[in-house]
């Protein structure tokens, strides 16, 4: 990952991700190490677009709420006990290599399960397809 920026050693983790269970305070870092992981292809617009749709196509997947704004997407899958206390902890958008008309997204999340056992650093990725001006999630 590279030396620690004066950012990230200010803070209490050392230029390392936090611990698990660190909470909401610890998210900045992870969306950090994210964003350094991966070199950005996108124009930030475009990036912007896809992670927030991303975003929301997870949520719908893990929460179970707005799931017919994609039906296409979600046809055929089988609808799982719901997460809840759902958040994003990090997200990133980038090209399928070689590919302008693909692109995923990469999530870092957190969420209690239907038994209630809460957990952050749960990792998805969406995939899209670009469908003329829209992108579209795919399986």
């Amino acid at each position: 990952m590279g030396a620690p920026s004066a950012a990230t050693s200010a803070s209490p983790w050392s230029g390392e991700l936090p611990e698990p269970g660190s909470g909401p305070s610890a998210d900045p870092l992870i969306q950090r190490a994210l964003d350094q992981a991966i070199p950005r292809d996108l124009s930030a617009a475009a990036e912007r677009h896809l992670t927030d749709l991303g975003t929301r196509v997870w949520a719908a997947d893990a929460t179970g709420t707005g799931r017919q704004q994609w039906p296409h997407y979600f046809s055929g899958s089988v609808a799982s006990a719901a997460y809840t206390r759902f958040r994003v902890q990090a997200v990133i958008a980038r090209r399928v290599p070689g590919r302008t008309d693909k692109a995923v997204v990469h999530l870092v999340w957190a969420g209690a399960d239907p038994s209630g056992t809460y957990l952050d650093g749960r990792t998805a990725t969406v995939r899209f397809t670009r469908e003329g001006d829209t992108w579209a999630p795919v399986q």
